[in-house]
């Protein structure tokens, strides 16, 4: 029996989930894949049936919402450990067998998430989290954990204060890597189905905690290219990502928090119109700018005149260069004035090139990461799907 089943809810992103399953089997090949797919209407089904037929497809013929979705696979979990996985992510090959062999030397841990990186290398702060508690969440909502990001008081919500690189105990675990123990799961349930999309992951670290069991947060890596299935210029985005935090609210803290019901409804709502009205904003203002990048290529010469091509279709990679694919791209590397590397998947591992665009960001360069697979003749960035 394979010891983590896995756990993927797509929708409409059949090129991201494709590049998510081929950097899954290089990290666990013989996980058992479950994927539930919430009646996508790009092909997805017949498209992952063809070239995954060792997963398990669920297909919807409607969205259930993100949490009733996962129940369904839920059940049919047969591992000793899930991962709950977003379709929209790339796992380093050493990233999940870290995370069993620590939750197996660690039996006080029911949950863990990884260091989760943006496309561009950037350390993702929802990666760590404190529980949203009315206090918590004030400090986060008038800014003052952005002004004062080594405040263990103000900048509760992000854990900003701790080391990126070092593991340490968080109250909530993403639901875009959250990976559980089962026997965890079986005690504490699944997610709360009255969360559609958003805040159900908040909810299920809240419940293991009560439970008397720990959430971890281990410093391997995933990217993850932040929400490529949902549309979030839409009032609907805000609308659903504001009133999950009220669900959780209503649901763990109004009975203890009576008098600051109204205050919590107020500033809920100021947020919720700020975020759709920000989205929009920066929206506007990425359309209109302009992003040209000029890239590199490092990989195999023969499949540079793909990449070229593929490039020629894209809004901003330009003016394409070559490099030789070579094992040690730190030190064969000149990326001066180059906003934008792609790499050659067949030639170097996910480890490697998570690792690299880290070590670009902690540096202070902002690279755009894009991903070749010649098997499948795509080019992947964190925007574009080419």
């Amino acid at each position: 029996m394979a010891s983590v089943s896995v756990i993927i809810v797509n929708y409409n992103v059949k090129h991201y989930i494709e590049q998510c399953l081929n950097s899954l089997l290089r990290s666990v090949p013989d996980a058992q894949i479950i994927v539930v797919d919430n009646n996508s209407k790009d092909g997805s089904v017949e498209y992952l049936r063809e070239r995954f037929p060792m997963v398990n497809l669920i297909a919807n013929s409607e969205n259930v919402g993100f949490g009733r979705a996962n129940n369904m696979a839920l059940q049919y979990a047969e591992s000793r450990y899930v991962l709950f996985l977003n379709p929209d992510t790339v796992v380093a090959e050493r990233t999940i067998p870290y995370c069993v062999e620590y939750m197996d030397s660690h039996p006080d841990i029911g949950s863990a998430g990884v260091r989760m990186l943006y496309g561009d290398g950037r350390f993702a702060f929802e990666s760590r989290r404190a529980l949203p508690t009315p206090k918590v969440a004030f400090w986060h909502m008038t800014g003052l954990g952005r002004l004062f990001p080594k405040s263990r008081v103000f900048a509760r919500y992000h854990m900003t204060y701790e080391d990126p690189m070092r593991d340490c105990d968080i109250d909530v675990v993403s639901g875009a890597f959250m990976f559980v123990r089962k026997s965890v799961l079986d005690r504490v349930g699944g997610f709360d189905e009255a969360f559609f999309m958003y805040g159900e992951d908040i909810d299920l670290s809240y419940r293991i905690l009560m439970h008397g069991y720990k959430n971890r947060y281990l410093p391997v890596p995933i990217i993850h290219y932040k929400g490529e299935s949902t549309i979030k210029t839409t009032y609907r985005y805000a609308k659903v990502f504001y009133d999950a935090m009220m669900i959780f609210y209503n649901k763990h803290f109004r009975r203890s928090s009576r008098f600051l019901t109204p205050f919590v409804k107020i500033a809920v709502g100021l947020k919720k119109i700020g975020t759709f009205l920000g989205q929009n904003l920066f929206y506007r203002h990425r359309m209109s700018a302009d992003y040209s990048q000029r890239s590199l290529f490092i990989g195999r010469k023969e499949m540079f005149p793909n990449v070229v091509a593929l490039a020629g279709k894209s809004s901003y990679l330009k003016d394409v260069s070559f490099v030789e694919g070579s094992k040690n791209i730190h030190a064969d590397i000149n990326v001066d004035n180059i906003q934008a590397v792609i790499f050659d998947i067949e030639v170097f591992s996910f480890d490697t090139l998570l690792d690299w665009i880290n070590d670009m960001a902690c540096s202070g360069r902002r690279i755009t990461m894009g991903l070749y697979s010649s098997k499948t003749g795509r080019l992947i960035t964190e925007t574009e799907v080419l």
